[in-house]
């Protein structure tokens, strides 16, 4: 999906020493799918290969229905871990709605500054059925074939007390880089621009991926044109509820991805969002 001409398409030629090393899947039927699930102002994506996903966040608690008629759309894959980027009813309310009779092997991946407890409480009927793993930046989730997600975000030593308070749970959410062949998407929850910032520091090209979630909902404090230029997605998907009260997406994320002539996505719009990729390129469906 990089061989449109743009401004930034120069850093390809950085990362085709990168790309060459990647592994290609060993068979092309073992598509990764990867869907954003349209649970309104909030946020849920699922991404499975065969039998077996990993879902990253929840949405909120009303948002069910839409997750649920997701999942099953997916063919009810076995959920190997349910990762909660930040403890914010928009992410992890979900979880309260989250039925018995879904496969699910009881690991909730989140980030080591979140408080564990609180999330364990708005776990509904899997409350005493949760084990946790706590991860940060550099850690890797295993699971899914041929698959690789990398921890990008938060850092490990921050000069920052654990439980992160309410005002800082955006900015020190969990973020990932989910690898299939030579494709690759990017989930950025809802960091902010100073949280972008760092990224663009500590990884540069290593950022560049097909499809970027878009930070926040497409909150106006969450654009950094120089986070966005690593990344140089193809695609983008903004997740967001028709009304909302914070006036999501905002005009300068609109107008960066516009000039960055990138494919975009809404889910308030378009409904879910499913990309399906063979290592090589993504193919984009929505309900």
């Amino acid at each position: 999906m990089h061989g449109r001409i743009t401004a930034f398409s120069v850093c390809a030629a950085c990362m085709a020493a990168v790309v060459s090393c990647v592994q290609q899947p060993a068979k092309q039927d073992d598509r990764f799918v990867f869907t954003v699930v349209n649970v309104g102002q909030g946020l849920s994506q699922i991404g499975a290969v065969g039998p077996e996903a990993i879902v990253w966040d929840m949405g909120d608690t009303g948002a069910a229905p839409q997750w649920n008629s997701a999942y099953k759309g997916m063919q009810k894959p076995h959920l190997r871990a349910i990762v909660i980027s930040h403890s914010h009813a928009d992410h992890m309310g979900g979880l309260n709605r989250l039925g018995d009779s879904v496969g699910f092997s009881g690991l909730i991946i989140t980030s080591l500054l979140e408080d564990t407890a609180l999330i364990r409480e708005n776990c509904g009927s899997w409350r005493e059925k949760i084990r946790f793993r706590t991860i940060a930046q550099g850690d890797t989730i295993g699971g899914l074939n041929g698959v690789s997600v990398e921890c990008i975000w938060p850092p490990r030593g921050l000069a920052i007390r654990a439980p992160v308070v309410d005002d800082y749970k955006n900015s020190y959410s969990l973020c990932f880089i989910v690898r299939y062949g030579s494709t690759a998407v990017i989930i950025t929850s809802d960091i902010d621009t100073l949280a972008e910032r760092q990224l663009a520091v500590s990884y540069g090209f290593s950022l560049m991926s097909d499809i970027i979630v878009v930070p926040h909902h497409g909150s106006a404090g969450s654009v950094d044109p120089v986070f966005y230029g690593f990344v140089n997605p193809s695609a983008a998907v903004l997740s967001f509820g028709a009304g909302n009260p914070y006036g999501h997406p905002a005009k300068n994320v609109l107008d960066l991805l516009f000039q960055m002539r990138v494919q975009l996505f809404e889910t308030a719009t378009e409904g879910t969002v499913s990309a399906a990729t063979d290592g090589y390129f993504f193919s984009f469906t929505n309900e």
